[in-house]
């Protein structure tokens, strides 16, 4: 591999290294509304990985901006308010049927429906969030295959993240999106929807915030 090749894959791993913490945060989101949500939002982790995922997709990084500018200032007014307050708050302020009962992200979720034996039965949102959480997996063994110079393994993970979206994303994510976005009293949760529909709309290269909420930010809508 020469020189500009090494160089040029190199910038293809960070991509899929950036893309892989994007699709994580995607999942955070999911996973409902719990400590971990909290402490991701705080810290301003998700809006960093967002960020420097946006850094990648040209004129679409306009579909992040403003909602990014929303987590920022979450983020700054944490200070002022407590771990507790910040969990109850996002408890209060998202719709309620969205999350099940608290997943990977303890402490956190809110009760779903009872399902069979009284358990609480999977929300879509909670449905979703392990195929994000694939994705984030796919996105940094491709950074790994590009970073080792395995060009054709690196491809072909990328066609299996598309794949992925594809069949367990792109039906039934943007429904949740659009309620986060137009059904959460807090706006920290329509900053979210709005942001899960800009991951959406760069990596399947459909325009989730068009099609989906009316709204036309970035691509040929600026």
């Amino acid at each position: 591999m020469s020189g500009a090749e090494a160089g040029f894959a190199a910038q293809i791993a960070q991509a899929a290294r950036d893309r892989a913490a994007s699709w994580a945060a995607v999942a955070e989101v999911l996973e409902g509304p719990g400590e971990r949500l909290a402490e991701a939002l705080r810290s301003g982790a998700l809006a960093a990985a967002w960020r420097d995922a946006a850094g990648w997709v040209g004129d679409d990084a306009e579909l992040f901006l403003a909602d990014l500018m929303t987590l920022d200032t979450y983020a700054r007014g944490s200070r002022r308010r407590t771990l507790a307050d910040d969990v109850a708050a996002l408890r209060a302020g998202c719709p309620a049927d969205l999350f099940g009962a608290a997943g990977p992200g303890g402490a956190g979720g809110l009760a779903g429906a009872a399902g069979p034996g009284g358990a609480a039965a999977p929300t879509a949102a909670a449905h979703l969030a392990p195929h994000a959480r694939h994705l984030a997996d796919l996105c940094r063994a491709e950074a790994d295959a590009w970073a080792s110079g395995d060009v054709g393994r690196g491809r072909q993970l990328r066609a299996e993240e598309q794949d992925v979206i594809t069949a367990s994303l792109a039906a039934r994510l943007p429904a949740v999106g659009r309620r986060l976005a137009q059904e959460s009293s807090a706006q920290v949760w329509r900053a979210l929807g709005r942001l899960v529909l800009a991951v959406l709309s760069v990596e399947s290269g459909e325009d989730y915030h068009r099609a989906v909420l009316g709204e036309r930010r970035g691509r040929d809508g600026r």
